[in-house]
Parts: C-alpha cells; structure tokens; sequence
C-alpha cells in the first residue's frame, strides 16, 4: 500500500467515526506521534528486548530470606 492510499484508507475510516470520544483518542495519539518524530527508533533486536524484559514477573530476581540468609552467612563468619 503506497502512502497516499494509506492516507486515503485512513480518512476514510476517521470519516466512518460517530463517536466523539473515539475522534479524541485518535487525535491525541496522532499529536502525540507528529510531536515526537523526532524521538529515538529502537532496531528490531532492542524492540524485541525491550518488549522481553517489560514481560519479565516483577519478583523474577527475589529471593527467599532463607535463601538471602545463607548466601550472606558467609560474610558473618
């Protein structure tokens, strides 16, 4: 799809929207995105790490104060 038919495409569904909400969105994202053209563009590996890493449980690196304590019992000797 050439850049003046994703433009036309996409007039044509804003044209379609009843909702005045959903015309907001549409809008902030859109003033969003034009302000911000200028922002740094991650390749596809530091996307698909980034993406990756967000993913990770919050608690992947805890440890158990059991476990805490015999990892730090050595220091104490």
């Amino acid at each position: 799809m050439t850049l003046q038919q994703r433009q036309s495409h996409l007039i044509q569904q804003i044209n379609q929207v009843s909702d005045e909400n959903v015309l907001i969105l549409i809008e902030e994202e859109l003033s969003y995105h034009l302000k911000n053209k200028n922002a740094i563009e991650l390749n596809e590996f530091d996307l698909s790490e980034l993406i990756m890493l967000a993913d990770e449980p919050d608690d992947k690196d805890t440890i158990s104060e059991e476990e805490y304590r015999k990892a730090t019992g050595k220091w104490r000797m």
